[in-house]
This record gives structure tokens, sequence and C-alpha cells, in this order.
């Protein structure tokens, strides 16, 4: 079983996004498949911006890749816990988590003194979860 981790603090600014994709992509592309690299940056993508858009404190991006499998999380300093809206096919904006509940196999949210933590695992199907004990909020 092999086990991979990667850490980036990014500020609550728009350009944390771009700078988490990229710094992810090159944490991943050796080590997991194209798609599975696709869709963890688009999962960590949304939750770094709903960091910016919402919480608007500075975060800790970590990824952890374990056979074959990759859970991500974005830990920032806001208390208000995340919620996936409701369908609205004439909303211009949020449908950030509704994305990371289609993408990933399961998602959550951890909430703690200093604010919240929200995980999200992506992964080919049949893999084994990357960290087995959480508590899933959404599934794929």
């Amino acid at each position: 079983m092999s086990r991979h981790a990667w850490t980036l603090r990014v500020p609550a600014v728009p350009s944390a996004c771009r700078a988490a994709r990229r710094e992810l992509s090159r944490f991943l592309d050796p080590l997991v498949p194209e798609p599975v690299v696709h869709d963890a940056v688009l999962v960590l993508h949304e939750l770094v911006e709903n960091g910016v858009d919402h919480a608007r404190t500075p975060m800790r991006l970590t990824a952890r890749v374990q056979d074959g499998a990759v859970r991500v999380t974005v830990r920032d300093g806001s208390p208000v816990p995340v919620r996936e809206q409701p369908h609205d096919p004439a909303a211009r904006r949020g449908r950030g988590l509704q994305i990371v509940a289609s993408v990933s196999r399961r998602w959550g949210v951890r909430r703690h003194p200093a604010g919240k933590t929200t995980w999200a695992e992506i992964g080919p199907p049949g893999s084994a979860p990357v960290v087995p004990d959480l508590r899933p909020v959404g599934r794929a």
C-alpha cells in the first residue's frame, strides 16, 4: 500500500484557486491516472473557491494518495458549515458543492474549534477509502 501526501497554504484570494490547481496537478501527475488528476483538481478548485468566497480566511490544503484514490481537504477558519444548494438551472452561481458531490466518491465537512475542514475522495471505482473513518455528507 503506497501513501503520498501534499500540503499547500493559500490566502483567501481568487488567485489561490489557480495556484491550488497547478500545484495539485504537479503532485498528482506521476501518482494517479489522468482522469483522477482531472477530477481531484476540479474538486479542489471548487472547495478553495468556496473558501475564498465564503470563509475569507487563509486555507490549508492537503491531498493524500493511497492505492490510486485521492483525498483532498480544505481547512479554513470559518465555523459556518457548507451546504449543497438546491439545483436551480437559472442560478448564475451555487453549483460548487453539486460538482463536488457528482465527481467525488464521497465528501463531507468536519467542524473544529478553529473553523472547519471540507474533504472529498476521488478515485477509481472499487478502490478502498483513503480514510475509512470519516462520516460522509454526500455520495456520488
